[in-house]
């Protein structure tokens, strides 16, 4: 069993609608990427193995189980997408383990937003936070079955975002769509009740702010001359203003920072926030 995929896309399922959507995702990005894709679907036969009353046939059935769902999920695939190369395994293992090891040499994984396991009020399971903030690649978590057609959306914070800049624009150039690159900040003004002698103040912080934005869009732009990409800049919550423009958007693209020195958060706040509540698929690429 070869739980590995040396290129390509990978995708974890589990039989769940959102596995099953995630996986289609997928087959449609493999398409245009014209790569493999490889599935993933991962069986934790721990508990059942470590129990003395229980025998081998046990986990044989389960593992057949778990084949059949793969063979099910591959024949679909390879319906809907038949000049597409599908692969796949099961892998008896945590799911999370699974797609990450998996994904090590892969371009992109992708998951859904969350399957059998948990709780079903959760808006996005464990395993694909696991994977979000742990893939050496690029991660997508898909939301809902289908693309409105809208820009690819980038929040861009600084300069170290450029790849995730890049990112976006591969991902618009494949479709045809335009991105939008989106700045969010929060003016240092302490006091409202004294905003009026300030306002010079803050025209100059939107002006370092718009300066942020060009010299990390510029360089960008002329590798992508095919996509527009119109950098926009607005104050407010970076989560609350990312969740609400992704209702126009057909992906979110977002950076995963390296975690800060004695902290070690994987995901910000605002990386949270849209992959439980962004109203498109979402993709975290680590820079």
């Amino acid at each position: 069993m070869n739980n590995r995929t040396p290129a390509g896309i990978v995708a974890g399922i589990d039989g769940s609608a959102h596995a099953e959507a995630a996986a289609e995702w997928a087959a449609r990005e493999a398409g245009r990427r014209d790569c493999a894709l490889h599935l993933v679907h991962a069986v934790n036969t721990g508990t059942v193995t470590l129990s003395p009353r229980t025998s081998a046939t046990v986990t044989d059935l389960i593992l057949r189980d778990a084949e059949s769902l793969l063979d099910t999920a591959l024949g679909k695939l390879r319906a809907a997408h038949p000049e597409l190369r599908v692969t796949g395994d099961v892998v008896p293992r945590d799911a999370a383990e699974a797609v990450l090891t998996a994904a090590e040499h892969a371009e992109l994984a992708v998951v859904g937003t969350r399957g059998h396991g948990g709780f079903a009020s959760l808006l996005l399971g464990s395993v694909s936070l696991r994977v979000s903030a742990h893939a050496r690649c690029p991660v997508v978590v898909v939301r809902g079955v289908t693309e409105p057609g809208g820009p690819v959306l980038v929040a861009v914070r600084d300069e170290r975002d450029e790849a995730t800049l890049r990112f976006a624009c591969a991902a618009a150039s494949r479709r045809g769509l335009p991105v939008d690159a989106l700045h969010t900040w929060s003016p240092a003004v302490a006091d409202v009740s004294h905003m009026a002698p300030m306002i010079d103040e803050l025209g100059e912080e939107a002006q370092l702010h718009e300066q942020l934005v060009h010299r990390t869009c510029d360089p960008v732009r002329e590798d992508y001359p095919e996509v527009t990409v119109d950098a926009r800049q607005l104050t407010g919550s970076t989560a609350a203003t990312l969740v609400e423009e992704s209702k126009q958007a057909s992906l979110l693209v977002v950076s995963r920072h390296q975690p800060a020195p004695h902290f070690g958060l994987r995901l910000g706040t605002a990386v949270h926030a849209v992959l439980h509540h962004a109203h498109c698929p979402v993709a975290v690429v680590p820079v």
